[in-house]
């Protein structure tokens, strides 16, 4: 142990590695979690056999992920097994100046692609499906899938939702996360994941294709930085990169593709869940949101626009504490540091791996009144929260590059839902005291399923 570390608290690995092993409900996961790492700021344990450096305190977390952004900054670090191969180098996992240049290609197509007209047509598409579907349980997650893969744009969804769930699901197991090297054992889970890889590339392979054809001859607008939101996402890299001049291939785009696929569709299908969920657990925080679209919009589904959306305070609210509670990544991608870094008291050494656990902070009585409280008051009555202990899209320079896109379709989909639908847990739902999750790379859902009745557009009393 290098001597630096020797003053930074240390704990066993093996009750959390128990609890993975179990596949255990998430909650149980992070409960092994806090009692291993008690109320340690910073603390040291050991994964896959290095020492890692785990930063639990919001202004330690401010020292490293501003810091990040300076020369030489930390790289990350992920050992290769299914879910490095299957991420490639794109946006989330590449450092230096192929991170720089994805950034490049990711940015314009993100910033064109915040339209709430896509959102509120796929929304008006997605009610006649729930119509067939009204007074009995649905899965809000699966739905919510469907929708945010609609939203790229880019893809042909019923078999994309097929190709992508049968690929993710191979490499998100949890013992190939603690285990990388099991890749390259002849496993039928192996052949599994590399045949689901293998139809995922194939299939991304052929869109890339066709958009690059659509460029080439200008099927599409040229101009990345219209307005009219008609431009998809992998569309928008491929002409920024054309009128940049810069060089890309397909593994390049189709990394990238993978980054959209699991920040637009994972992680805001989840984000989308869990804000449904607690609605339907507290009627009367419904019916508040409700209220608060109706004087936004009026009494009638209709898509709202930028400045509309901005006016949904408490909608707003309703999201960042779901956020806060459910975050859809437990952690942030670990770092290597490539030079020494002092964090808060410490200095940590070079080569050393740093992460955080989002979940735990966001649950940390020391940073939040009453954590396991859903109470969304807290983002709208001053109280004093620090900027570095709400991150669900991580912060600083590799933050979430579609933070804003993201909550922009949660603000659409959800205004847009409650002006058309109540909705409730069924009797006897598992979720019922609390919501329940798989053990994963990303969170999801056990059996989330909610019953919607069709509203009756009666006006409300709204003082």
């Amino acid at each position: 142990l290098p001597k630096e570390l020797e003053g930074i608290p240390s704990i066993s690995i093996w009750p959390i590695f128990w609890a993975l092993l179990q596949q255990k409900h998430q909650d149980e996961v992070q409960e092994t979690i806090a009692k291993s790492s008690g109320d340690y700021d910073i603390y040291l344990d050991r994964i896959v056999g290095q020492n890692a450096i785990n930063i639990n305190d919001p202004a330690y977390l401010k020292d490293f992920l501003t810091k990040i952004e300076e020369d030489d900054p930390p790289k990350i670090s992920l050992p290769s097994g299914t879910m490095r191969e299957f991420f490639g180098d794109g946006l989330v996992f590449s450092n230096g100046d192929k991170w720089r240049t994805s950034r490049k290609l990711a940015n314009p197509a993100f910033n064109n692609a915040l339209s709430p007209d896509i959102v509120g047509e796929i929304t008006f598409e997605l009610f006649n499906f729930m119509q067939q579907n009204l007074n009995k349980p649905i899965d809000i997650f699966e739905i919510m899938q469907r929708t945010t893969i609609e939203c790229l744009k880019s893809v042909e969804v019923p078999h994309i939702i097929n190709v992508y769930k049968a690929v993710i699901e191979t490499a998100e197991s949890i013992y190939h996360i603690l285990f990388p090297w099991l890749i390259k054992l002849p496993t039928a889970h192996n052949r599994k994941f590399f045949k689901a890889n293998e139809e995922f590339n194939e299939f991304i392979s052929d869109m890339i294709k066709e958009k690059r054809n659509e460029v080439e001859n200008k099927k599409v607008s040229n101009n990345v930085n219209s307005d009219n939101g008609r431009i998809d996402l992998l569309t928008g890299m491929i002409q920024h990169a054309n009128q940049e001049g810069i060089s890309t291939d397909s593994k390049q785009l189709r990394d990238e593709m993978v980054g959209f696929f699991v920040a637009g569709h994972d992680t805001t299908s989840l984000a989308l869940s869990t804000s449904f969920y607690f609605l339907a657990k507290y009627p009367e925080m419904q019916e508040r949101a409700r209220k608060e679209v109706i004087s936004v919009l009026g009494n009638e589904p209709i898509i709202p626009t930028s400045e509309q959306l901005k006016e949904m305070k408490y909608i707003n609210a309703v999201i960042k504490e779901s956020l806060r509670i459910y975050p859809p990544s437990t952690g942030i991608v670990p770092r290597k540091l490539t030079k020494p870094m002092k964090i808060g008291p410490y200095l940590i050494p070079a080569n050393i791996i740093c992460t955080t656990n989002i979940w735990q902070i966001n649950h940390h009585p020391k940073y939040w009144e009453n954590p396991e409280q859903f109470n969304p008051e807290r983002f709208l009555n001053n109280e004093k929260i620090h900027a570095f202990s709400w991150i669900p899209f991580s912060s600083g320079v590799r933050n979430c590059l579609g933070q804003n896109f993201s909550l922009m379709e949660q603000r659409v989909i959800i205004s847009m839902f409650l002006l058309k639908y109540n909705w409730i847990l069924p009797e006897n739902s598992i979720n019922e005291n609390k919501l329940l999750f798989e053990t994963q790379f990303l969170l999801k859902p056990v059996d989330l399923k909610l019953v919607f009745t069709e509203r009756k557009h009666n006006v409300l009393n709204l003082n």
